[in-house]
């Protein structure tokens, strides 16, 4: 894209301009002529040609004084036709004329002209033709990040080289020094009566004690050029307080290259202590880096005076392009307005002051992965729950899934080349009505080993209408392609839109996995904008079904996934914090174990297993028999279905069986397992638990001899743990 010439260069001549001699009439050969500041005559003021091939243009200086080609026009150095421009403002933009002397060869003066090109009062292109605006955001310190509530605040420290703090939003303070250090710090608000120049709200006062070096920055990410090839003005404010003339120094800085520490404007504090405007400039040379976005950055930075008490506000830059300006009065903008132009600094922070998801258990380090027992899961070709609220696919073969021993997030690990797999998590009725009338965003928090190759992920929304079901597992709404591109098969399923962004898809950063310190970055993957639109599809959404697929090229790529959150709004976080209990009791409401965390039933167990207390009965010889009587389940937690029958697992772990012990005089007499469906029947259910009588109260679970039964001192019981299941695509 052509970048636009400065309107302020104005055409000198007509494209080709004859200056004949005053006393011959022939054409002026070899004649000179002088372009000088009418103000200031006998001064040169430069005179430019424009250059380049469309669009690409640009002034250049000509020489000072123009002689003229044989036929008495203008050309250039090399002797080439040209079109002198004038640029007729000085370096604050204000009208500048040209004075010009026109003499022959021999120096015989032709004629003169001033005051040329005249600019009316009312088409001054500099009124309105370029609009500066500075670079910098928070320039007065309206926001700071000490406290503020004290006359002032200090920091301390020890030994420091070039040591970083966060003063305030978008300015870092930088020191270096030996021993015990510090730097005190407040935040001035002058009272309007004092007329300070450019009418701060408020100022920035510091002073520093042990330091050799202080220095405020403000780091500019994007590009390593900013602002190269053209010129940069600086403006302050400043006093000084030691009455002395300390200097400040405003310079410039790229992130790589040769382009280091280019002072921009110093400046010496007049020894009276008055607030004093300070301005400068500097051409900024082409940059050697070989840096590029988003990493590659260019720092502000303001040298300060060590062990003297200073004051500073309204720190401006303004990038001037071609234009040599020197000096810009400083743009005066409100409090509030700063504040307005910190939503950069605003944003991350806000992306990460979670809210909450409106997803079960996909904050996966607190996700319970109850049915998993605690061990090794394996994802394959045939789609299943893992942990969870917790789906998976692979198109290729295994994937071995463990709880990562650092974040306890969702670690895979692939062993096939050019493998993909997904996770989809359901959800119905309430849940899925709430995705209605509002738009959606989603986080991906996760990382990559650096084992392994690049993950790209890619996430998906879709919404399902009454008249869509849950398919039953193995299958699901979709079909997955090595390429990590789902594809949705499923009747009265439809994709939920994102506008005009498309598809939501990015890579996995990678961290360095001998420390894990790049997991402080902020890597997350953020994706917004999906709505569902459209009247019907409002007034009739009762399912919704999140699938993320996860394309990992090389074999052997580590994979871990802290959290997935889906939240109302266009700001992508994290999922607001939660308690372990919280979460449990969240995924309990699909799935219920009573055992202990990581233990399945089936593992067998008798610790914190469940009883319940049966009748006795007596035959003749003294026999005692523990016979079945009415007990029931009490769930921890609502279920999502009413109609769903617990699995019952005696001490061993053997489904569909219960433990009978029977006891006399506190000793165990009896210890066996009998078949749950013949003895039992279901009386009642509902969401919060379920209630058996004995199918046959004649017959007795278990009987054992006794020389002398004593029906106070016998007692039966039986021993079980149970699960209650009632997931989506289970049930």
């Amino acid at each position: 894209m052509a970048l636009p010439l400065n309107p302020l260069f104005i055409p000198a001549f007509s494209i080709e301009t004859v200056i004949l001699d005053k006393d011959t009439g022939a054409p002026l050969s070899g004649g000179l002529v002088y372009f000088e500041k009418d103000n200031q005559r006998g001064q040169l003021k430069p005179v430019y040609q424009i250059t380049g091939t469309s669009p690409n243009y640009s002034f250049i200086q000509l020489p000072n004084p123009m002689e003229l080609s044989s036929i008495g026009t203008f050309v250039d150095a090399l002797g080439n036709p040209v079109v002198p421009y004038f640029f007729p403002f000085n370096n604050l933009l204000q009208p500048e004329y040209y004075y010009i002397r026109v003499e022959s060869s021999e120096g015989v003066e032709q004629f003169t002209r001033e005051a040329v090109p005249y600019i009316g009062e009312n088409s001054d292109p500099g009124d309105e033709a370029i609009v500066f605006t500075n670079e910098l955001s928070n320039p007065q310190f309206s926001e700071v990040l000490f406290d503020t509530t004290s006359s002032s605040y200090t920091y301390n420290f020890t030994d420091p080289v070039l040591q970083e703090t966060a003063l305030a939003p978008d300015w870092d303070l930088i020191v270096s020094g030996t021993g015990a250090c510090t730097v005190t710090v407040s935040q001035t608000k002058p009272v309007g009566s004092l007329n300070r120049p450019t009418n701060p709200g408020t100022l920035l006062n510091i002073t520093s004690s042990g330091l050799s070096l202080l220095r405020l920055r403000q780091r500019l990410y994007g590009s390593p050029n900013l602002f190269g090839s053209g010129y940069l003005a600086g403006y302050f404010v400043a006093k000084t307080f030691s009455g002395s003339t300390p200097t400040i120094t405003l310079a410039y800085s790229q992130s790589n290259g040769a382009v280091v520490n280019q002072t921009i404007l110093s400046a010496a504090l007049p020894a009276s202590g008055d607030y004093t405007e300070f301005t400068g400039n500097a051409l900024i040379p082409a940059s050697t880096s070989t840096e590029a976005f988003p990493d590659a950055y260019v720092d502000i930075y303001l040298d300060l005076p060590v062990n003297t008490n200073v004051e500073i506000t309204s720190i401006q830059v303004v990038a001037t392009g071609d234009i040599n300006v020197t000096a810009i009065t400083y743009d005066q903008i409100s409090n509030d307005r700063q504040i307005d132009y910190l939503f950069h600094y605003y944003k991350p922070q806000l992306e990460y002051k979670p809210i909450p998801s409106l997803l079960t258990g996909w904050d996966f380090n607190l996700n319970p992965a109850q049915f998993s027992g605690g061990a090794t899961q394996t994802i394959t070709t045939t789609a299943a729950y893992k942990w969870d609220q917790t789906i998976c696919k692979s198109t290729v073969g295994n994937i071995a899934v463990v709880r990562n021993s650092v974040t306890g997030g969702f670690q895979s690990t692939t062993a096939n080349n050019d493998e993909s797999f997904y996770m989809i998590q359901y959800l119905s009725g309430a849940q899925a009505r709430a995705m209605v009338g509002t738009k959606l965003s989603v986080n991906l928090s996760g990382f990559r080993t650096q084992a392994g190759g690049a993950v790209t992920a890619r996430v998906y929304l879709y919404r399902g209408s009454a008249a869509a079901t849950i398919p039953t597992l193995p299958t699901t709404i979709g079909t997955l392609a090595a390429s990590g591109v789902f594809t949705l098969t499923a009747a009265n399923w439809t994709l939920i839109p994102r506008g005009n962004l498309g598809q939501a898809q990015g890579t996995i950063p990678t961290v360095l996995t001998t420390d894990y310190t790049t997991l402080n970055v902020d890597d997350d993957l953020k994706f917004n904008g999906w709505e569902i639109t459209t009247g019907a599809e409002i007034a009739d959404t009762d399912k919704f079904a999140i699938v993320v697929t996860f394309q990992c090229p090389t074999t052997a790529t580590v994979l871990t996934m802290d959290s997935i959150s889906l939240v109302p709004g266009m700001i992508p976080t994290r999922p607001a914090p939660q308690t372990k209990d919280e979460v449990l009791r969240e995924c309990q409401y699909y799935f219920e174990k009573s055992t202990n965390e990581g233990v399945f039933p089936t593992a067998g167990t008798l610790s914190g297993i469940l009883l319940s207390n049966m009748g006795v009965g007596q035959v003749v010889g003294g026999q005692f028999n523990v016979m079945p009587r009415p007990w029931g389940i009490t769930y921890y937690v609502k279920k999502r279905l009413s109609t769903v029958v617990p699995a019952v697992y005696d001490a061993s772990g053997t489904f569909g069986n219960l433990s009978v012990l029977g006891y006399e005089s506190a000793v165990t007499t009896i210890a066996t397992s009998v078949a749950f469906g013949s003895f039992f029947v279901i009386a009642d259910q509902g969401e919060r638990g379920i209630n058996f009588i004995q199918s046959n109260a004649g017959t007795a679970m278990a009987g054992v001899a006794s020389g002398g039964f004593n029906r106070d001192s016998s007692a039966g019981i039986i021993l079980y743990h149970y699960t209650v299941d009632n997931r989506l695509g289970i049930i």
